[in-house]
């Protein structure tokens, strides 16, 4: 404050972020270094009433103060913020009807669009940030708190950066870029036999809880079929298909599930050992029910999310790190190609995409029952 323009005022009513301007109309200024630099950036408050002037930057400040290392930029935003209020009535990032905005998409891209807008939303944390209070600490922030591989995050980010241009919000793309950790991401393997073992042990007391008995189910599925863990997860009573020819379906067939890709959808033969762990959970049910109606549903991560936590904690406390659930569809896979599977007929049960060999691209749809079946029971050892 400069005591020279205010001598009137108390030093218990000063506020050092408040200046005034020649013609009496208050500025808030705030003070930070970048870069070696000092800067001021500055805010017509438009008032000459010292004590609204005090009220709107207390306001600003205490925004300001919620940001971490601020920059430039981030103090612009917040300054944006302030002067938008009343020319945009303060309309607010999680007041937005994403979806009204996404008309043009399909059904499956909507899905994906919805989930990276939400789960932004959700990243604020119930701050009442307007539309033109968007900044990159923020975008920051939600990035940090992916847990996805840099390849999902890349895709995330491309997604996020579409909804706020087609909801005509203001943004940097720069705010967008996908930086590569230095440090690279460690290469996963399959489990092995006996890592398998230590797995399907430390799971076999849930097999007769009522809740939390995926936690039994889901390795022992995987190990027999070579599915994705989400696969699994969204499995409805009615995708274990009995008859002459029994199946296990794995589709998008409601609007719960996803698929990683078009190749994912399949039929996968029953094996006995199979047959004889799913029988006790489809018994008596319908075909409407989820086989595991106790996992929490999450718009990012579908109904994988509590199982990953869980297996994630319980390999690592094997003393491994270079594998998780996943490497359970790996160890099928390299346990089918051991025993001698063609490459596109293993391609065929777990759902890869082969669209490089001719072979693959004809006769991946064209194997018959029994050639799977029988491909689908070297999985089998005794693991019910």
């Amino acid at each position: 404050m400069n005591q020279a323009i205010l001598p009137s005022l108390p030093s218990s009513r000063r506020c050092t972020y408040l200046t005034l301007s020649r013609t009496g109309v208050f500025t808030f200024r705030w003070n930070l270094i970048c870069d070696g630099t000092h800067h001021q950036p500055k805010l017509s408050l438009k008032t000459k009433d010292y004590l609204v002037a005090l009220q709107l930057a207390s306001s600003i400040a205490l925004k300001i103060r919620e940001l971490v290392n601020p920059t430039i930029e981030d103090i612009r935003s917040v300054y944006a913020e302030f002067k938008g209020i009343e020319k945009k009535e303060g309309v607010l990032l999680s007041q937005i009807d994403i979806a009204s905005h996404l008309t043009d998409l399909s059904p499956k891209s909507l899905v994906e669009y919805k989930s990276c807008w939400n789960s932004f939303i959700q990243s604020l944390e119930g701050r009442k940030i307007s539309v033109v209070g968007l900044s990159q600490t923020l975008i920051e922030k939600w990035k940090d708190n992916q847990t996805c591989s840099p390849t999902t995050l890349k895709k995330k980010l491309r997604l996020l950066s579409s909804c706020f241009n087609k909801a005509g919000i203001a943004h940097d793309p720069k705010w967008f870029t996908f930086i590569v950790k230095d440090k690279p991401a460690k290469a996963r393997r399959a489990v092995t036999k006996e890592e398998l073992d230590k797995v399907l042990a430390a799971t076999e007391g849930y097999k007769a809880k009522a809740e939390g008995h995926w936690k039994y189910y889901l390795p022992r599925i995987a190990s027999l079929t070579g599915c994705r863990l989400n696969e699994i997860c969204q499995l409805y009573v009615g995708d274990v298909r009995l008859g002459e020819n029994p199946v296990l379906s794995i589709n998008d067939n409601m609007p719960d599930k996803r698929l990683k890709n078009s190749s994912s959808a399949r039929e996968i033969p029953i094996s006995k050992e199979l047959m004889s762990l799913l029988m006790p959970l489809i018994a008596s049910r319908s075909d409407s029910e989820r086989l595991f109606n106790d996992l929490p549903y999450n718009q990012s991560n579908g109904y994988n999310g509590t199982p990953s936590k869980y297996f994630s904690k319980l390999i690592k406390g094997f003393g491994a790190d270079d594998i998780t659930f996943h490497s359970i569809r790996h160890y099928a896979v390299t346990k089918l190609f051991n025993e001698g599977v063609k490459e596109e007929l293993i391609g065929s049960l777990v759902g890869h995409s082969i669209g490089k060999l001719t072979t693959g691209k004809v006769y991946m749809s064209g194997f018959n029952y029994k050639v799977k079946l029988e491909a689908i029971e070297k999985l089998s050892t005794c693991h019910v």
